[in-house]
């Protein structure tokens, strides 16, 4: 037992450095764990995740046990890029609610751009991630020495080479109880399947859903879809696909012009809202009474972020989690809504008032079927709010575009201006609104949605002069929720650990008429492009993964509450809808579109 002791002792002043860094990079861990992504606090499903957390860390730390020279260099610079890691999940996390994937490499050119928002998520505490680093630095001459003398006085011999083995295996095998714990049949789900980093994280830690996250990335990079696989996916389209479902309004818009709105980060938690006694969106309020409103529409939120709503509404696909399509698959042979209405002689234009290669959509827009996408180059200077030109400019000048294009035509319109950071300018503060009143960044978001409401009631009259708005099928959505805390304002009660933050409006202005209806049933991005292709009276044949609105009743399609409707007939909601996200993902990667 004092041989055993020895060793560990022995051990410990040997590797002292290294067993500091385990502990105080694992309560980091912890911290993030708990007080940024909020998991629930220490229950049976997450303790693995935090043992796991200590674990990895020894892990990754364990080959520096062997190294003689320069040690202590090595161990400070691998602590200190684990803590950049933990600083960059933490800032990533706060502005897109999910943890970074490798596949968001390929995304790097979009950070220049999104900087001004990402400055704002900056917190003086953010410098206590790197305490302990700094700590060691300032002590580390004096701890060597301390070492030293305790060494000597208790006559310690540097550990020999078996017992680092030793530690090494415990540690291993440690992790393997902890991965057992919670099923090693699921191991081999995350790891095959892939859940989004968040969840991977819920269980096995940030860093393991780092390394899950790494693991598919390598092998989805150097595998091909087989033959035999196609075969099979091709078999799973056939029997799954349902047909193209058909309304009672199937063909309402036939030959109409389509316009198609984009709203940045508006969440239906401001509709028909008031604060000051003022309506925070009186026009879109306006617009709700005479459309098809869909009130809790879901947003659906993957690798790609406000360019996967882009996807999805244009595709009827589910994004990917681990990587935006629109950078990593940017050249696919996509079916999409362009490309369908195209051959009933549909013009096809994009707009959005800021850089064209912001998310790839240069390219991606023509690899969905747009005929030219308008970015800021084509517009014309004007006020600039937060990212880019401001909504009342880009708006105005797009009308003036759409007016010239051939008729029928499409046009796909982006919002700028309600994006974080979501500052006020003097002459936006129309709801005269203290932003010291309300949470970080809660002032500033209704203000700025309150004046992209403004524009976008400018732009509908801008419409009407133009003689486009009663002849047009007018779509008004938003790409997703901001992200906000939990706040009050006027009539607004906001939880973002509710539905809330998941819902978004949608709205249906059906040409020609004045006539609304609500419609409580929760839709999702993915209805989108069918639900447009059903009021055109367009017929398609492509896999969509989404349906018609407008239909009451599908037998094939199975309600899941709270999430996306699904069609695979496969059971229950959770189930069917990871098989249909899987099936999408293939065909995204493999680009396959064209094969089923």
């Amino acid at each position: 037992m004092k041989k055993t002791l020895r060793h560990i002792v022995s051990f410990i002043c040997e590797q002292y450095l290294i067993v500091f860094f385990i502990i105080t990079i694992g309560l980091k861990l912890s911290f993030l764990y708990f007080g940024v992504l909020k998991l629930n606090w220490w229950n049976n499903d997450i303790n693995a995740g935090v043992l796991l957390g200590f674990i990895i860390t020894a892990i990754l730390f364990s080959p520096l046990y062997f190294i003689r020279k320069h040690k202590n260099k090595y161990v400070i610079l691998l602590a200190t890029l684990i803590s950049f890691l933990i600083l960059f999940d933490t800032v990533y996390y706060s502005y897109f609610s999910s943890l970074p994937t490798v596949g968001l490499l390929g995304n790097v050119g979009q950070v220049t751009d999104v900087i001004p928002a990402i400055n704002g998520l900056f917190k003086w505490w953010f410098l206590l991630y790197f305490i302990d680093i700094f700590l060691i630095i300032i002590t580390l001459r004096y701890m060597k020495s301390a070492i030293k003398k305790v060494k000597k006085r208790y006559n310690i011999r540097n550990s020999d080479f078996k017992t680092s083995l030793i530690v090494i295996f415990l540690t291993f095998f440690t992790c393997w109880l902890s991965i057992s714990s919670l099923g090693i049949n699921k191991f081999f789900e995350v790891l095959e399947r892939g859940y989004d980093t968040v969840s991977t994280a819920h269980f096995y830690g940030v860093l393991a859903a780092h390394a899950f996250d790494l693991t598919r990335f390598i092998n989805e990079s150097t595998t091909w879809i087989s033959k035999e696989e196609k075969q099979a996916l091709s078999e799973w389209v056939t029997e799954h696909k349902p047909p193209q479902a058909v309304s009672n309004l199937n063909g309402i818009a036939k030959d109409k012009n389509l316009i198609m709105i984009q709203v940045e980060s508006l969440g239906t938690l401001v509709i028909d809202q008031k604060i000051n006694n003022k309506e925070i969106t009186p026009n879109l309020n306006s617009l709700v009474k005479i459309s098809h409103y869909f009130p809790n529409d879901l947003f659906l939120y993957g690798g790609g972020h406000s360019s996967d709503t882009d996807f999805v509404a244009n595709t009827s696909y589910f994004p990917l989690n681990d990587s935006a399509a629109f950078v990593r698959y940017g050249r696919a042979n996509y079916t999409s809504l362009p490309k369908l209405i195209t051959p009933n002689n549909y013009s096809t234009f994009a707009y959005h008032g800021f850089n064209r290669n912001f998310w790839n959509r240069d390219i991606a827009y023509k690899s969905l079927g747009y005929q030219k996408y308008y970015a800021a180059d084509n517009y014309k200077k004007g006020e600039k709010i937060n990212m880019g030109l401001s909504d009342d400019d880009f708006l105005l000048q797009t009308a003036d575009f759409i007016k010239k294009q051939p008729k029928p035509s499409l046009s796909y319109i982006i919002t700028l201006t309600s994006h974080s950071p979501f500052n006020i300018t003097g002459h936006k503060n129309n709801l005269n609104i203290n932003i010291d009143d309300y949470p970080n960044q809660v002032g500033g978001y209704i203000e700025n949605i309150h004046y992209t409401d403004y524009a976008l009631g400018r732009f509908f009259d801008k419409l009407k002069s133009i003689g486009l708005y009663e002849d047009s099928l007018i779509v008004v959505y938003g790409d997703h929720t901001p992200v906000l805390s939990k706040f009050t304002a006027g009539t607004i009660n906001y939880d973002p650990s509710s539905t809330q933050s998941k819902e978004v409006p949608l709205l249906f202005k059906l040409p020609n008429t004045n006539v609304g209806k609500l419609y409580i049933n929760r839709g999702s991005h993915l209805d989108i492009m069918p639900t447009v292709l059903d009021l055109l009276g367009i017929k398609n044949s492509h896999l969509m993964f989404g349906q018609s609105l407008f239909v009451k009743e599908n037998k094939e399609v199975i309600n899941c509450p709270g999430k996306v409707s699904v069609f695979s007939g496969l059971g229950d909601c959770d189930s069917a809808r990871n098989i249909e996200m899987q099936k999408s993902s293939t065909i995204i990667r493999y680009n396959q579109f064209n094969n089923l």
